[in-house]
């Protein structure tokens, strides 16, 4: 009995170690995107947090980004061909499908206003808790057609103020608020958080108190590739919907990870930014775009003339993947 034993275990082993090696997974093919953006932005932290977490790479994507240095060049690039996943002011795939350039929003990567209005601490400028006493100050911020230019613009106006609004390049706000170019500067983080660090600052009103759910940043795609490879719309969004939770559940983990992508910026400065983000919301806890947030976005571009139709605008809001989320 001895002298069969031992050569069936050895036949037996070796039937179990084939048998495990061909049950091994195989290499999850990954394909590489290219996603627009306007630029190195912080508030865009879900798209980062989940290159640099790998969560991209778990859903068997690799993605290159491109900077466009505009809302409306990104979604150029994606008309072009330049890029598949587009990181912009969904509105302006709603002025463009009136156009007829057929294009969807398929995930939120920015929820409410991350703006907040900075001012120097021993200025003269006070805590303004209703717009009417934006009236005698002088609001700087990003160029026109910019999101930020727009809804200062319409802070102004619903005051019954004109607007008095002086415009500048990404990374020029803080230093007009400085020289006293300026009363007020409308800034992103984590140039606010720098600001109360360096500047002897002091935040004035936050955009993202005064609207709420507002569909600011999103994912957008053209129907082609939706209709071609639904299932890389889907692993894209799944992987943003992995960073958005994290961020939530571990914000200081989250802020190491920033750390990582912006090793420049002072570390002190990136976790209070992205307290900020996180706690305001702005940075949301779901991939989808709530119907409220979506309705603010379009009917402000509808009052200020860039859309004519409220309904063709609403037809470009797919939540089908965002919802598949698990």
């Amino acid at each position: 009995m001895k002298k069969i034993f031992f050569p069936l275990v050895i036949i037996a082993t070796l039937i179990i170690i084939t048998s495990c090696n061909s049950c091994k997974p195989k290499d999850q093919t990954i394909e590489k995107v290219k996603v627009a953006q306007f630029g190195e932005v912080f508030i865009y932290m879900p798209v980062y947090l989940a290159d640099i977490k790998g969560f991209f790479k778990e859903e068997g994507i690799e993605i290159e980004l491109i900077s466009t240095g505009g809302d409306d060049k990104t979604y150029a690039a994606l008309i072009s061909g330049s890029a598949t996943f587009g990181i912009a002011d969904p509105t302006f795939v709603a002025i463009a499908a009136e156009k007829g350039q057929k294009g969807k929003v398929i995930a939120s990567v920015v929820n409410g206003v991350p703006f907040w209005g900075v001012a120097k601490k021993n200025s003269r400028v006070p805590q303004i808790e209703n717009p009417k006493q934006l009236e005698g100050f002088s609001v700087v911020t990003f160029p026109a057609p910019s999101t930020a230019f727009t809804l200062q613009t319409k802070m102004f106006q619903n005051a019954g103020l004109k607007p008095n609004i002086r415009q500048a390049a990404f990374g020029a706000l803080l230093p007009l608020l400085e020289s006293g170019d300026a009363d007020i500067a409308l800034e992103l983080e984590p140039n606010v958080s720098s600001a109360l660090k360096n500047n002897n600052a002091k935040i004035v009103y936050s955009l993202a108190d005064l609207y709420g759910d507002f569909a600011i940043t999103g994912v957008t795609v053209l129907e082609s590739t939706i209709n071609s490879k639904p299932q890389l719309v889907q692993h894209f969004v799944n992987a943003l919907q992995k960073a958005e939770s994290f961020a939530h559940k571990y914000p200081d983990s989250a802020a190491l990870y920033a750390m990582k992508k912006f090793p420049d910026i002072d570390k002190d400065i990136i976790k209070q930014a992205m307290n900020r983000i996180i706690e305001s919301n702005t940075l949301p806890k779901s991939v989808i775009v709530s119907a409220e947030a979506w309705e603010k976005a379009i009917q402000l571009r509808k009052d200020l003339g860039d859309i004519k139709s409220i309904e063709s605008a609403r037809r470009v809001l797919d939540m089908d993947f965002a919802k598949k989320v698990k």
